[in-house]
C-alpha cells in the first residue's frame, strides 16, 4: 500500500500533492474529533450517533484529497489530475471536432458554477456528460446528469449532433443509461490521455446492445426469476433452492446452462459457477469500501462484477479483461413488484455472454437480499 501511495504522489503535480496532504490532515483531525465525541459521551447512543456523522464527514474529506481516492468512491463523477494549470478552452479546441455518441464538445454555462463547462449531449432522453475545471485549473471533473434545466446558456453549438438512436434501447425503462456510463468511462480515459500526451483518444461509436428484463416471482420452495427480451418473450428461467444454496439458469427447453453454488464456509461471499456441467470459475467478493465488487478468473482472463458507486439503487457493470460485456441496472420504476422484488434491466453488449449475465444478475439479487436481512 505504501508503494502504491508513493506512485500516486509522483504522478501528482506539486499543488495537488499539497492539496492531498491538506485534505488528509484535516480528515484525520475530523475523525479523531469523532472518537473524542463518542468517548466524552461515555459511548451513549446520542453521542455515538453524532460521532458517526462526524466520522463519515472525515472519511469523505479524505476521499476528496486525490483522484484515486475520489474515483474509488464514486463512478458518476470522476476527478482528473492536471499536470499544470489548464483552461477549459484548450479542451474545447481539442474535442470540438471529435465525434462521440453524444455529439462533439461545446461550451455551456450552468447555473451551479461560475466558470464555463465542456458538454457532450444531451441525447433525446436528456442524458449528457459535462467536464469542468477547478478555479485554479489543476483539477478536472467529468460528470453525468439528466438535469437539462441546470443549463443556463450555450457559448457555441456542437459541430456534430448526438447519434439519433443513442439511448433508444432503454428509453422505455426507468433506469440508468448504460451507454452513457460506458461513454463516460471512455471519455475519462481520453481526457487523461490528452493531459499526458496532448493527443486525443477517439471515442468509439455506441456499441449494439440488447435489453432484457430480469423479474423475480415469489415461490415457497425457493426463488424464481425470468429473463425476458424486449418483446416480453422468456429467454431464460432461473430457479433457486429454498436455502438459496444452489441457483440454476435454464433455457426455453429447460436445459440447465449455468449453475451456481454458494460456498458455505468462506469469509466473504463466494460462488462456484458451472457452465454446461463444467466448472466455469469461482466468483469471490472483494473487500472494497463504498461499493460491491466481485472477481472471477476464467479461461479468457479476469471477469469483474463492479457496482456503480454513487448511483441511485444498485447498478453493476460486468467486464472481461476491462472490456464491458454488459450491465445489470436497477429497475427504478416505482411499481410494487419493483419495490418488493429485485427486478432489473440487463444490457448485453456481447450476446454470447447473456447466460453469464443472467447468472450474475441472480447472484446480485441473492447478495442484496442477504444484505437487507
Amino acid at each position: 500500500m505504501q508503494g502504491a501511495e508513493n506512485t500516486e504522489k509522483q504522478q501528482l503535480s506539486a499543488p495537488l500533492r499539497a492539496r492531498m496532504w491538506e485534505y488528509r490532515i484535516i480528515s484525520v483531525i475530523v475523525c479523531a474529533f469523532a472518537f473524542w465525541i463518542a468517548a466524552k459521551g461515555n459511548w451513549n447512543k446520542i453521542p455515538v450517533s453524532i460521532a458517526t456523522v462526524v466520522l463519515i464527514i472525515g472519511i469523505a474529506i479524505w476521499m476528496l484529497g486525490s483522484p484515486d481516492d475520489y474515483n474509488g468512491s464514486t463512478d458518476i463523477c470522476s476527478m482528473i489530475a492536471m499536470d499544470c494549470p489548464r483552461k477549459i478552452e484548450e479542451f474545447y479546441e481539442a474535442y470540438k471536432d471529435v465525434r462521440t455518441p453524444l455529439g462533439s464538445a461545446y461550451l455551456v454555462q450552468f447555473y451551479t458554477m461560475k466558470q464555463p463547462a465542456l458538454m457532450f449531449g444531451p441525447d433525446k432522453n436528456g442524458d449528457f456528460l459535462y467536464f469542468w475545471l477547478s478555479k485554479d485549473g489543476n483539477i478536472g471533473y467529468l460528470g453525468y446528469s439528466f438535469m437539462t434545466s441546470m443549463i443556463k446558456g450555450e457559448y457555441n453549438d456542437p459541430i456534430f449532433p448526438a447519434e439519433e438512436d443513442f439511448g433508444d434501447n432503454t428509453a422505455k425503462y426507468v433506469c440508468y443509461q448504460s451507454d452513457v456510463l460506458l461513454m463516460q468511462k471512455q471519455l475519462r480515459e481520453s481526457l487523461e490521455h490528452f493531459v499526458k500526451t496532448k493527443q486525443v483518444l477517439e471515442i468509439p461509436q455506441s456499441r449494439p446492445s440488447e435489453v432484457y428484463t430480469f423479474t423475480e416471482d415469489f415461490k415457497l420452495t425457493g426463488q424464481h426469476f425470468d429473463l425476458c427480451d424486449n418483446e416480453g418473450n422468456r429467454v431464460f428461467e432461473i430457479e433457486g433452492t429454498a436455502l438459496l444454496h444452489t441457483l440454476s439458469v435454464y433455457d426455453d427447453q429447460h436445459n440447465e446452462i449455468f449453475k451456481m453454488t454458494k460456498k458455505i464456509v468462506s469469509v466473504l461471499p463466494t460462488y462456484q459457477f458451472y457452465y454446461l456441467g463444467e466448472l466455469y470459475g469461482t466468483l469471490e467478493k472483494k473487500f472494497v469500501l463504498v461499493k460491491n465488487k466481485f472477481e472471477m478468473k476464467v479461461k479468457e482472463g479476469k471477469l469483474e462484477l463492479t457496482e456503480y458507486a454513487g448511483s441511485i439503487g444498485h447498478n453493476f457493470c460486468v467486464t472481461l479483461n476491462g472490456k464491458t460485456l454488459g450491465t445489470i441496472l436497477d429497475n427504478l420504476d416505482l411499481k410494487m413488484e419493483n419495490i418488493v422484488f429485485d427486478n432489473a434491466v440487463i444490457i448485453a453488449y456481447e450476446e454470447k455472454y447473456l447466460p453469464l449475465l443472467a447468472a450474475m444478475a441472480v447472484m446480485v439479487a441473492r447478495e442484496l437480499a442477504r444484505d437487507r436481512s
